[in-house]
């Protein structure tokens, strides 16, 4: 039997609460009495939802990446009056514009962060994150062929490819953003992309 209504609230108020706070901690530096304080709720609570800490940061990866490809994806890739090479470009720019104005150049993705300081030590986390990253690069690459077959990109190279290759640098661009607690390394990025994607 499926979880009731309820059920399914109070685990969905929960990583709510949490997503945050593992976004700017980590998973090392993330307790679950940091999660069921924020939350208000007894420490208990979090273990009738959740099956274990792993098990909870699963599920906010899921949501973390659902939301990121229901406001940012879906709006751009579905404009009609935008060509499929503008629409990636901005799909881009917003990425970029949003680092840069919500998060102040300093969280990056959440995906990669988890990636970096879990992919050795939890293999739910590492796959969760890999297929999150996948369905996203699956509807790049369906807006890159479009592009390609209207003769807007020019670039012979399998469209799987190029978007392997621009997820590849957005991500290590992130760590640069990081380590440097500049912008600069974005702007870099999108001045290539531009050069990418001709």
């Amino acid at each position: 039997m499926g979880a009731s209504l309820k059920h399914i609230e109070k685990s969905d108020y929960l990583i709510e609460k949490g997503l945050k706070i593992l976004w700017c901690k980590g998973y090392n530096g993330t307790s679950v009495s940091d999660i069921v304080n924020a939350a208000e709720v007894p420490k208990g609570s979090f273990y009738f939802y959740f099956d274990s800490k792993e098990d909870y940061v699963v599920k906010v990866l899921e949501k973390y990446f659902e939301n990121k490809r229901g406001t940012i994806i879906k709006d751009i890739f579905k404009d009609t009056d935008v060509s499929p090479k503008q629409s990636i470009y901005n799909f881009y720019n917003l990425r970029v514009k949003y680092i840069k104005e919500q998060l102040n150049c300093k969280l990056g993705c959440m995906g990669s962060n988890m990636g970096t300081e879990m992919a050795e030590h939890s293999e739910k986390i590492r796959t969760t994150i890999v297929a999150e990253e996948r369905k996203i690069r699956l509807q790049v690459r369906d807006v890159v062929k479009k592009a390609q077959d209207a003769k807007e990109i020019t670039n012979p190279i399998e469209a799987d490819k190029i978007v392997d290759f621009v997820e590849d640098s957005f991500k290590g661009m992130l760590t640069s953003m990081k380590e440097t607690k500049s912008s600069e390394p974005l702007d870099n990025f999108l001045k290539f992309l531009a050069v990418i994607l001709n």
